[in-house]
């Protein structure tokens, strides 16, 4: 059996695109993937990935503004698409142009694979959808898309989020079947296209157990308490404004570790007058996992500025929930859902100024329990991993007949 993968980022930004690749490949399915390349920090690891799953036929798409003018080409006619959604109906062709420029680029690489066979045409990321029904019916093969975040709920172009919810409401239920990232996720599409599809599972991001190792426990040698925050991007309007000036008055005691790539502006407000924070550029996905055993708490404080944050699961959240650390959380419906499962992981807190130094005090109260426990919670996570959640992929996959 084969498999077509399409995504309209590339591999470094897209880990769960990844899992689902190599997933394929060890279970003796053959994989032709689809992706782009940036030209940016996510590019030695972007190759590094591409070495890794070794196997697969992969059709990397420039995305770049090199040559310009086709660039500047392709966005013009994008805000048009987006514009003209407001105005007329479109077919789904042109609202996917509208959704993402590069959704064109996928299908004119899909046609160059005309002569190919595939059983499974798979996508992630909104850019992807309309390019996996149009792959689907030209390969007479079986169509399914993986939802990770609420894509009509990300952003704030409003011809955009238009356009992709659409979009996903009039092809979702077209799939042999859609994965959703949570529980939440599924909930909120069901509501979306008025009804459920075919074969619409719960995938929950978990990672591989063995990206993670067995953590050192009881307090460290500078009494420290040491929290840790990662992401692809250091920057504005993803809690840390809120968490940062309360950690001030708690240097002494609390230790804070970014990982990622750091944004100028951000770094010149929040982080250059405070040389006790500490910054590790961006690491490939599995050696980020084995630094989490330096560190005790995770930070997962997405702000909930849209409807997307509010019902996804942040994948650092499940990151420290596989390493054993205590998880210090915002309160969005999705968070506080994973707590409420888990309550010995974790809490959520209202990110409101006044009521982190409140949180950050509670976590010094109990700093020696959290401290000691790590392995604890570890322990308690080993019951979830992605080998275990990737089994439901397996059985769609398998059934061709789906």
């Amino acid at each position: 059996m084969k498999i077509l993968f399409i995504s309209s980022l590339n591999l470094a930004t897209n880990p769960r695109f990844v899992k689902e690749i190599k997933l394929a490949l060890a279970n003796g399915f053959s994989a032709d993937v689809i992706c782009f390349e940036f030209n940016n920090w996510s590019n030695a690891f972007n190759q590094q990935i591409k070495k890794d799953i070794g196997h697969a036929n992969i059709y990397s798409i420039p995305a770049g503004r090199k040559p310009f003018l086709p660039w500047a080409v392709s966005v013009f006619w994008e805000k048009c698409y987006r514009l003209a959604g407001f105005l007329f109906p479109m077919p789904l062709s042109l609202q996917s142009k509208g959704v993402s420029r590069r959704s064109g680029l996928l299908v004119k690489q899909i046609k160059k694979l005309k002569q190919q066979q595939y059983n499974w045409v798979i996508g992630h990321n909104p850019g992807a959808l309309y390019p996996v029904y149009f792959g689907a019916k030209n390969f007479n093969a079986q169509a399914a898309f993986d939802v990770e975040d609420y894509h009509p709920g990300e952003g704030n172009n409003p011809g955009e989020q238009r356009l992709t919810k659409l979009l996903m409401n009039e092809l979702l239920p077209k799939m042999d079947y859609v994965s959703f990232a949570s529980p939440l996720m599924k909930k909120k599409h069901i509501e979306d296209c008025g009804k459920e599809g075919k074969n619409w599972t719960v995938v929950l991001n978990f990672f591989a157990a063995d990206d993670f190792k067995k953590l050192p426990t009881g307090t460290n040698n500078n009494h420290l308490l040491k929290l840790v925050w990662f992401s692809q991007n250091i920057n504005y309007k993803r809690g840390l404004e809120q968490v940062i000036p309360a950690l001030d008055a708690y240097k002494d005691k609390i230790e804070l570790t970014l990982i990622g790539n750091m944004k100028e502006e951000f770094y010149k407000e929040y982080v250059a007058p405070r040389p006790h924070i500490k910054i590790i550029p961006p690491q490939e996905q599995k050696a980020l996992h084995h630094l989490m055993g330096n560190f005790d708490i995770g930070l997962a404080i997405e702000p909930g500025k849209d409807k997307n944050n509010f019902i996804a699961l942040a994948n650092k959240l499940i990151t420290y929930f596989q390493s054993g650390l205590y998880i210090l959380a915002s309160d969005t419906p999705a968070h506080i859902d994973f707590l409420n499962t888990f309550p010995q992981h974790g809490m959520a807190v209202n990110l409101e100024k006044e009521n982190v130094p409140s949180a950050l005090n509670k976590l010094l109260l109990s700093a020696k329990e959290i401290q000691e426990n790590k392995n604890t919670r570890m322990a308690a996570s080993a019951a979830y991993s992605w080998e275990k959640e990737s089994e439901k992929l397996l059985q769609l996959w398998k059934n061709t007949s789906a």
